[in-house]
């Protein structure tokens, strides 16, 4: 007898390359007290994260095989298992920043005036088979089972759109200002800086909400589709 489950189908995160807006301010011939100001700490530094977090959308156009053939595509499906349901979504980030420096003779200072980023769902779709009919027993067990994976990944972003703030603010904190060997060589080291912890912070964010999508699959866990309907 076949094992009916309902998994989640995650895409990977997709990290938007930064795009940098760059506004230098150069004095070639300012005074030491100008560069000594500019090196030294500036309040007024600021950082943004904007969450994306649509609601789910219901997709009722594919049949049992077609979403079975999509699970076995992404490993989800095991031999002797059939796929009742998917939760599909894709977590994307953009960034931008934006900086001011000026150089005098062999000295450049830099710092980053502003970060601007976005971290949440791109997408989120519910896919339930077609062949259940709203209101039956398989739609709503399978409906209900999905709606858990939707919870943990809508929380999850809510979370991690906050704590992505906070270490981007903490990187930023570290950079300003630093001296540099030039206003190229500072923005990419900048860009580096940034980007590293948007990948770690999404790398927490999958660690946390895979392990909570493996406790809502767990056989025989609430949301064991498994014997829910006379027929599947």
């Amino acid at each position: 007898m076949m094992k009916c489950i309902s998994r989640t189908l995650s895409a990977a995160p997709v990290i938007a390359p930064a795009a940098i807006f760059v506004i230098i301010i150069s004095a070639l011939a300012a005074p030491t007290s100008a560069l000594a100001g500019i090196c030294a700490a500036q309040g007024g530094a600021s950082v943004t994260v904007k969450l994306m977090d649509p609601q789910p959308k219901l997709v009722r156009s594919s049949n049992l095989r077609q979403i079975n053939s999509k699970a076995k595509s992404h490993g989800l499906l095991k031999r002797g298992n059939m796929v009742l349901g998917l939760t599909q979504s894709e977590v994307g980030t953009s960034m931008s920043l934006k900086f001011s420096g000026l150089s005098r003779g062999n000295v450049t200072c830099l710092s980053i005036n502003r970060v601007e980023a976005s971290f949440g769902h791109r997408n989120l779709n519910v896919l339930v088979p077609r062949e259940y009919a709203r209101a039956s027993c398989q739609y709503n067990t399978v409906l209900k089972h999905e709606m858990e994976h939707v919870r943990v990944n809508r929380e999850g972003v809510r979370k991690y759109a906050v704590v992505l703030r906070h270490e981007l603010e903490r990187v930023l904190g570290r950079f300003n200002p630093r001296q540099v060997v030039s206003m190229r060589v500072g923005q990419a080291d900048a860009k580096r800086m940034m980007e590293r912890t948007v990948r770690n912070v999404t790398a927490r964010f999958e660690k946390e909400i895979n392990a909570q999508h493996a406790l809502i699959d767990k056989p025989g866990g609430p949301y064991d589709a498994s014997g829910a309907c006379r027929n599947w």
